[in-house]
């Protein structure tokens, strides 16, 4: 790594270290509850490697990828200011999930598995993990339309994550349904805030396009709404695997 490439990495681990929540917007935006400036750092940090084994690989490109993420848990107004915002997708606001965009092996996945067990313990932040195949899954071996009914509360949850959106196959329990759409739709309707990875649908790696290709993926009504539930992030860089 080149002498720059390594001064820049060291600042940015510095700010994820010291700057988390020095900037709150004063629009009735209030740091997390007893989640402090610095320990969401090492929270994350100690997490990851008890989770997978290995140390958190904290180069120029992860660490952009997830400062994006530190500075919205932290509702830290720097998140609006960061380079992988596509502001000029989606107007940003605190108020709407997560969208994440990007290649495969950045990190999307695991990132979200560590937060989802450090937040266990922060109510504000606390979200549930799911995967596109997962809830497909779990709505196919619903046998009585009350399992369905249980379905659709059991994803009523305040944050909700769902992985790799557009991977997974349609459902066909209670005839052709997409079940994926109809959870969007569902947490839509009820204001419900989600969050949702995706990787790249197109070969020029176009956030742009991927956008599109879920629409046609999701109908002319999910697309629409896409814009009002999220932040539209782009994680940037080669695969870790």
């Amino acid at each position: 790594m080149r002498n720059n490439d390594v001064q820049r990495t060291n600042q940015i681990i510095n700010q994820l270290k010291t700057n988390f929540g020095s900037q709150i917007t004063k629009k009735k935006l209030k740091p997390v509850e007893n989640l402090s400036k610095q320990s969401l750092w090492n929270y994350f940090v100690d997490g990851f490697q008890t989770t997978y084994g290995k140390k958190f690989l904290n180069d120029i490109d992860s660490l952009n990828n997830l400062k994006i993420l530190f500075y919205y848990f932290l509702r830290d107004e720097s998140f609006l200011e960061c380079d992988n915002l596509r502001k000029d997708i989606s107007t940003p606001s605190f108020n709407k999930g997560l969208l994440i965009i990007g290649g495969y092996g950045l990190g999307k996945t695991d990132y979200f598995k560590v937060f989802e067990s450090i937040f266990k313990n922060y109510p504000d932040l606390r979200f549930k993990f799911y995967t596109s195949k997962e809830l497909v899954h779990k709505y196919e071996i619903c046998e009585k339309p009350m399992d369905k009914q249980y379905f659709f509360k059991d994803v009523e949850r305040k944050l909700m994550l769902i992985d790799d959106i557009s991977s997974e196959r349609t459902a066909s329990n209670f005839g052709k349904v997409d079940v994926i759409d109809e959870v969007l739709i569902h947490r839509y309707d009820n204001k419900l805030r989600t969050f949702v990875t995706c990787n790249y649908t197109n070969d020029g790696n176009c956030a742009q396009q991927t956008l599109i290709d879920l629409g046609l993926r999701y109908g002319s009504r999910m697309y629409d709404r896409f814009y009002e539930m999220f932040n539209i992030v782009e994680f940037k860089g080669t695969s870790y695997r």
